[in-house]
């Protein structure tokens, strides 16, 4: 995905399944999204909508698709080594 600041990342399905931004995965904070760990058969991504101009809606193979993943937010989870210097979990992958 390329970004408007031309910073471009690449997302494994398991990452944002896990940090999937939806009410039942989140809840209703505000605070810091949370990884919840999934099967990595349901991180498979079967299709991906824009919503607007602000965001993508993906739908994963066990059928969530409840997750408007804004594109200031995707930016904010960039795993790429310059956004996370320490690297990518494992778990995330």
């Amino acid at each position: 995905m390329s970004f408007s600041d031309d910073h471009e990342s690449v997302y494994p399905t398991r990452y944002l399944r896990g940090f999937c931004p939806c009410a039942r995965c989140q809840g209703h904070t505000s605070g810091p999204h949370r990884f919840i760990e999934h099967e990595p058969a349901q991180a498979e991504v079967v299709d991906v909508r824009q919503v607007g101009n602000y965001a993508i809606n993906i739908v994963f193979a066990d059928g969530h698709d409840t997750g408007i993943y804004s594109f200031q937010r995707l930016r904010e989870l960039c795993p790429c080594p310059r956004c996370m210097p320490t690297g990518l979990k494992d778990e995330y992958r």
